[in-house]
């Protein structure tokens, strides 16, 4: 805690102001006040005291200590000196000291990041008409009208949960048959925000004998989430597995407050709760908001984002409730630590089993050979069978299918969630969910189970884990386009297989995938484009790009030239419909789709529109078509401009998300590669590791670790990790004994 706040004290105090549903008081319109009121609620006294009671003792004197460490900090600090900048707080209001129950807030916050975070707005705008009389059209037909009349594309554009694309990873995992060795290789690469809570911190935790593990964890999480001990090596990937399903209650036509389950009625209960807001003129407004409950969990109002489905009760005469799977699963916090003493891959899985990962899948590797990749997280335990017979109804069938919020029957009690033996009620087990035990390889890139290996599909598991036989993203067919051409050695990295070293430069090539896949036939439509007046007011630079594409190497390395316009070109160009001549084959995940549809001669058109649209962005922006991606994409810390690799995750394995500012570039970084690690074993007792934090370990303008790791990204270098006592003896800096 003491050292995390050396770095990070600043964002690990705002994390604590959001997990006590406070940003709103202090942040007024940049807080959030409807998740503030949700987590008031879900976060009350009585609620963390049951989840840190709950925790095994070592746990409860780990987030003791690490509170304490933060306010040690603080202590010798003081609010005075603490850091400015972007993420400071230097003498602000929020500062105070801390206790191991915000911890718990904190880390339930952020557990719940994927279920009841999301659907904070829906849950607070939910509230119950004055009258108890429905007044909704005549007869079941034109309810069913009205509900046919819905866009399905609207429906899935409102009801949009966060994807990879906000959170996601990369992940390998390498066995003993696809390594140049006899060990076990792992290259674990998430994609997590640049800025606050969300971050990575690095460290290396030892308990003499007991625990001794190098990895990182989002701010405030007392032990490592990613790492690895001498033996083993794990990161994690943003799963498919839903964490929640919708309710849909019949209510009572003559009281809108019950509803119908198994025939007869349940009354719907309420809680209210404050939170405080404050206001344009400096002060500070208390906000009372009432909750509404089925016994399934709260009671939500889908209008708040698309009208037509709102409304207590809505146009099919309903509401919907919905059940977390992730409420009060602090489960994680001692699977983590176990999985991090386990010695060999069969140990790892056995810590697996308590299933307390919430929202992400696990892929490892051992020193022995072997590899694994699972999605064992926490997920509704609804079956096949179940999925197929209780989502009933057009609305149900209309939010499921547009939007993928699994929405099922409330009125029946078959529908309720099952139970697996020695798991936590109303989630599926270890047994029933996805894994693949490898001595080949493993990988995932934020897409489904399906697909963890081209050889080797995963297939027969409940909807609520993933899909299956469907087209892959971009990123995922890039991924295992990038194994299989080193497995096969057809790559420009030397013989076949993976070494520490070749699997490093998979991530630091930036290969951009989509443009292998069409860029060659982009060129050639451009190159047959005499006058580009018809097309962009910018002609001459619409011109200019096509010679660009035309020589650009394909990556997006700080001194390529070209990433920039293809992006702003794909951007575009990836909507287009029937875009690939050949289709996608379940058999074929990996290469296929692929070959744009150049016989078509409407996408022929609209690929010339999407590069004279993009470029015209470009123009506008005051971006030259010609510049270097490194001077195009950039960090900026304390005036210094770090070239930054890695390009949108819409198009390739190396992922930096970063939004366009008209005059500078792609500066403003606000998701992408962070904590990246790559681990194997040789002979000695050591790993043989390397690591890098893209963003820096410090968001303190003022201290040696805000840019230099960043800096050390920018050059394609890497941290040779200190495990063992006499490597970390020959790295030290600097030595502190902190006591009570």
């Amino acid at each position: 805690g003491y050292a995390a706040a050396r770095a990070n004290y600043c964002v690990m105090m705002r994390a604590v102001v959001d997990g006590n549903g406070e940003s709103a008081r202090y942040f007024g319109d940049k807080g959030n006040l409807n998740l503030d009121l949700v987590l008031k609620m879900f976060n009350d006294d009585a609620t963390v005291q049951r989840m840190h009671d709950a925790l095994p003792e070592y746990q409860q004197q780990g987030l003791a200590g690490y509170a304490a460490g933060m306010n040690r900090y603080l202590a010798d600090t003081g609010v005075g000196n603490l850091a400015e900048g972007d993420e400071g707080c230097r003498n602000a209001p929020w500062v105070r000291e801390v206790t191991a129950n915000d911890m718990v807030r904190r880390i339930h916050r952020a557990i719940l990041r994927a279920s009841s975070d999301p659907l904070a707005r829906y849950t607070v705008a939910a509230s119950p008409v004055q009258s108890v009389t429905m007044t909704l059209p005549a007869g079941a037909d034109a309810r069913a009208r009205m509900l046919a009349a819905l866009d399905p594309a609207a429906v899935r554009s409102a009801l949009a949960m966060p994807t990879g694309a906000e959170i996601g990873s990369n992940a390998y995992a390498v066995g003993a048959d696809a390594s140049q060795t006899n060990s076990g290789i792992l290259l674990g690469n998430p994609h997590f925000p640049w800025q606050g809570a969300e971050r990575f911190f690095m460290f290396h935790l030892t308990l003499p004998g007991e625990y001794d593990v190098i990895g990182s964890a989002l701010i405030g999480l007392p032990a490592p989430v990613i790492g690895f001990n001498q033996n083993l090596a794990w990161s994690h990937t943003v799963s498919t597995g839903k964490r929640f399903t919708l309710y849909e209650l019949e209510l009572n036509p003559e009281n809108n407050l019950q509803y119908v389950y198994d025939g007869q009625l349940r009354d719907i209960t309420s809680r209210k709760v404050s939170a405080q807001q404050l206001q344009a003129d400096g002060s500070v407004a208390t906000v009372e908001h009432t909750f509404y409950f089925s016994h399934f969990g709260p009671i939500m109002d889908l209008g708040a984002a698309l009208s037509a489905l709102g409304g207590w009760p809505n146009a099919a005469g309903t509401v919907f409730s919905y059940r977390d799977a992730n409420l009060e699963n602090l489960r994680g916090l001692d699977q983590w630590v176990r999985m991090g003493k386990a010695a060999n891959l069969a140990e790892f899985k056995q810590a697996l089993t308590p299933i307390g990962i919430p929202w992400v899948n696990t892929i490892a590797a051992d020193r022995y050979g072997d590899a694994l990749y699972s999605d064992i997280s926490a997920v509704p335990n609804v079956s096949i069978s179940k999925y197929n017979s209780c989502i009933r109804g057009p609305l149900q069938n209309l939010i499921t299918a547009a939007a993928g919020l699994v929405a099922m029957d409330g009125s029946d009690s078959a529908c309720e969630w099952g139970n697996d033996a020695g798991t936590a009620p109303g989630i599926f087990g270890y047994d029933n969910l996805p894994k693949l035990e490898t001595r080949d390889y493993g990988a995932n890139a934020n897409d489904s189970y399906w697909l963890a290996n081209p050889d080797q599909l995963l297939e027969g598991f409940s909807p609520l884990i993933g899909k299956e036989r469907v087209a892959q993203s971009i990123r995922t067919r890039h991924a295992f386009d990038l194994a299989e051409a080193r497995i096969a050695g057809t790559d420009s990295l030397g013989a076949p297989g993976f070494n520490v070293d070749n699997i490093r430069q998979l991530l630091y090539g930036a290969d951009n995938h989509a443009a292998a896949l069409v860029v060659a036939d982009v060129v050639d439509i451009c190159s047959g484009v005499s006058d580009w007046a018809p097309y962009s007011d910018n002609s001459g630079a619409v011109a200019q790009a096509c010679t660009v594409l035309a020589n650009w190497d394909g990556t997006h390395r700080v001194n390529s030239v070209g990433g920039h316009v293809f992006y702003e070109f794909w951007r575009l160009a990836s909507r287009i419909s029937n875009l690939w001549a050949v289709p996608f084959d379940a058999a074929d995940p990996v290469y296929t789709p692929r070959e744009l549809n150049t016989g078509d001669p409407v996408v022929v058109e609209a690929v010339k529109n999407a590069l004279a649209d993009g470029v015209d962005r470009l123009v506008v922006a005051g971006i030259p078509m010609d510049r270097p991606w490194g001077q195009v994409q950039f960090a900026e810390k304390n005036g210094e401009r770090i070239p930054i690799p890695g390009g949108s995750g819409a198009m390739m394995f190396s992922v930096i998300t970063s939004d366009l500012v008209d005059g500078k570039g792609y500066a403003k970084i606000t998701h992408g590669n962070s904590y990246i690690q790559a681990v194997t074993w040789d002979e000695s007792d050591c790993p043989n590791a390397y690591a890098i934090l893209t963003y820096s370990q410090s968001t303190d303008p003022a201290s040696p670790n805000y840019a230099d790791a960043t800096r050390l990204y920018s050059s394609g270098g890497w941290i040779d990790m200190p495990y063992c006592e006499a490597d970390r003896d020959a790295q030290e800096t600097g030595r502190e004994s902190i006591e009570e």
